[in-house]
């Protein structure tokens, strides 16, 4: 049997007529998914199910119980008092309700389950949250150059990272990728446990993995899922994902 692949989604409280006029009542509240990470990680050998936000915290720890891996996916801002920060002007919109269940369900995961792991942009920041680390608010306030490069389509690469001799990612990407870029926060100081697997040439980190352990947990700033249907490199990463949860 394929394993069984959790995802985490967005939840919105827009009014939603600019997405879904003629399915919604007014002033509805939304979970949503972008269709990438359902059809990569099925095209990837696995059955995608999304995680929707639960009243109760339990709920989303019993969910847990079903899944052979997680995704944590892209998304909002994390709130940065999170982590001990005053929010900066440059915030973008926070959702409590996902802040708290993704990174309670990230620390469950992390802590008490040997579940591998894949994070996604917003899905880095959390597992480095999460573990105790803290992020960057806004890269252009602190320093780097803008990371936000909407002007390439989501499947093309728009800069490159160097990936570390040795890491899981490596094994698939070898010293060098070329990647998307849709953020404008990232990690900060990294959090205890973790270790930086690439990095953009300015130095800020792009991905990391579990260290001083074989388990599978992977996250990245940038979005395999949008490439791998174009980028045989990305689909590769998704299915060494896959292979690490039919264990």
């Amino acid at each position: 049997m394929r394993p069984v692949i959790g995802i985490t989604c967005n939840y919105s409280f827009d009014n939603a007529s600019h997405f879904a006029a003629g399915i919604a009542a007014r002033g509805q509240e939304w979970q949503l998914l972008a269709d990438d990470y359902v059809s990569a990680i099925e095209n990837a050998g696995a059955i995608p199910v999304i995680i929707p936000f639960y009243q109760n915290i339990e709920s989303a720890f019993e969910v847990l119980e079903h899944l052979d891996g997680i995704v944590f996916s892209g998304g909002n801002d994390i709130d940065p008092t999170l982590y001990g920060e005053h929010p900066v002007a440059q915030l973008g919109e926070i959702i409590p309700l996902r802040d708290y269940q993704d990174i309670e369900l990230c620390k469950k995961v992390i802590k008490e389950t040997d579940l591998p792991v894949l994070g996604v942009c917003r899905g880095i920041q959390v597992l480095n949250v999460a573990l105790g680390g803290t992020n960057h608010q806004h890269l252009p306030a602190a320093g780097y150059e803008s990371h936000s490069l909407g002007m390439y389509h989501r499947t093309e690469p728009s800069h490159t990272v160097n990936v570390v001799p040795g890491s899981k990612l490596h094994a698939v990407l070898g010293d060098v990728a070329h990647v998307n870029s849709f953020h404008h926060q990232a990690v900060k100081d990294v959090a205890p446990g973790l270790k930086v697997v690439a990095t953009a040439p300015s130095g800020l980190v792009e991905a990391v993995e579990l260290d001083g352990t074989d388990r599978y947990v992977l996250a990245t700033q940038w979005h395999p899922e949008m490439m791998a249907s174009k980028q045989e490199e990305f689909h590769k990463l998704l299915e060494s994902f896959v292979q690490a949860c039919k264990k």
